[in-house]
């Protein structure tokens, strides 16, 4: 079962647009995820919460999965309001349509990126903890962005064997998706297959195509670009990972996070710096100047006139002794109106050197969200072992 936050800081944008916030990131990879990965036999049910669960989607099997019918309900659900835990686990714990109080030896994938609400109600409480464990249940956590401390969710945790792992908010999507993977298989599904890839290892000679390492030598943590076992054919060898900020499990890097290439389409560039860890650099306008061409430009007054009325100079008539008469207009009234004239400016037009050139290619281009020269797409793997 899948249990979302969907409080009003999942509404943060992250890469991909102002638009494109942490809940639709997330959306978007669970959609992903069952449509395309979800193992042969399983069952899923999602849970988006904030101060209390407000949409609950209740477990259905894989073929009973519609791409049109997620894509519509998880269109509804929106970010805002506060972030309460207790009411959402327990809805997974009693809801008729997921665990019943009775379905055991499920996994709750539990997905905030806030801390818990000091309300009282808020807290896990130990009956609930206890019904957990009559279930089997077992609760993996998932924190966007920051760790924060949670007595009752971290007491869940340890009693249904689970367990805490913080997602860097840049790579929600690799480290959401690896989560996605390990809460439904099982604990002796994930070993199984360790050993496999193990397995895989020691037959990297075999594999049709490749050039055996002991005439080609690549250290650990060197960094390649493939096209997939798609188009190669091959399956990517056990001692390699995809650039997916995935975590890495084999090898002296065990552990750490494979470098994020592949999700945002980084390129790879050199440095004369020691690199004690992975040094990303954000898009940037490098500060440059354009030469200005002034071919001139005019201005043109075709004239104008002006009109008044002069009724020449005043004449008093009346009594001076008690300020007492009225003031008349002397002279008749007359028009007088301005010549045309033409006033004309030297010219002074302007324009961007090279600008020809400019809309040459800009109407032959694409325009969209980056800049990016002509280029082929490609999966960056690294070698771990």
């Amino acid at each position: 079962v899948i249990v979302l936050d969907k409080s009003g800081s999942m509404g943060i944008p992250v890469c991909g647009g102002p638009h494109y916030n942490r809940l639709e990131k997330a959306k978007q990879v669970i959609k992903d995820y069952l449509v395309k990965e979800l193992p042969d036999g399983s069952f899923a049910g999602m849970v988006f919460f904030d101060s209390r669960p407000e949409d609950v989607f209740p477990l259905v099997a894989k073929d009973e999965i519609s791409e049109e019918r997620l894509e519509r309900d998880l269109s509804t659900v929106s970010p805002g309001g506060g972030t309460c835990f207790s009411p959402a686990i327990e809805q997974v714990i009693v809801d008729p349509g997921l665990l019943d109080g009775k379905r055991k030896g499920a996994t709750m994938l539990f997905v905030t990126d806030g801390e818990n609400s000091g309300a009282p109600w808020c807290e896990i409480t130990e009956e609930m903890i206890q019904k957990a464990e009559e279930l089997e249940l077992r609760v993996i956590e998932a924190e966007i962005g920051t760790h924060y401390e949670d007595p009752s969710l971290e007491k869940l945790i340890n009693r249904t064997n689970g367990e805490r792992i913080v997602i860097d908010k840049n790579i929600i999507k690799s480290e959401l998706k690896s989560l996605l993977h390990k809460a439904f298989k099982t604990q002796e599904e994930i070993e199984q297959e360790e050993e496999e890839r193990k397995e895989e290892i020691k037959k990297i000679d075999e594999i049709p195509g490749y050039v055996p390492f002991s005439s080609v030598y690549l250290p650990v943590g060197s960094i390649i670009p493939w096209l997939g076992g798609t188009l190669a054919k091959v399956n990517l060898p056990g001692n390699w990972q995809y650039c997916d900020g995935s975590e890495i499990i084999l090898g002296p890097m065990k552990g750490q996070k494979t470098p994020n290439l592949n999700e945002y389409g980084r390129f790879l560039r050199g440095t004369e710096e020691r690199l004690d860890e992975y040094m990303y650099q954000e898009a940037m306008l490098g500060d440059h100047e354009h030469e200005i061409y002034d071919p001139g430009h005019s201005h043109s007054d075709r004239g104008h006139s002006h009109s008044y009325e002069d009724y020449g100079k005043p004449n008093w008539e009346g009594d001076d002794s008690n300020d007492r008469g009225m003031v008349r207009p002397e002279g008749r009234s007359k028009r007088t109106g301005t010549s045309y004239a033409d006033i004309m400016s030297s010219k002074t037009g302007m324009r961007v050197k090279g600008a020809e050139q400019i809309n040459s290619y800009c109407s032959t281009s694409q325009i969209g969200q980056e800049t990016r020269p002509a280029n082929m797409l490609i999966r960056w793997i690294i070698k771990i072992k």
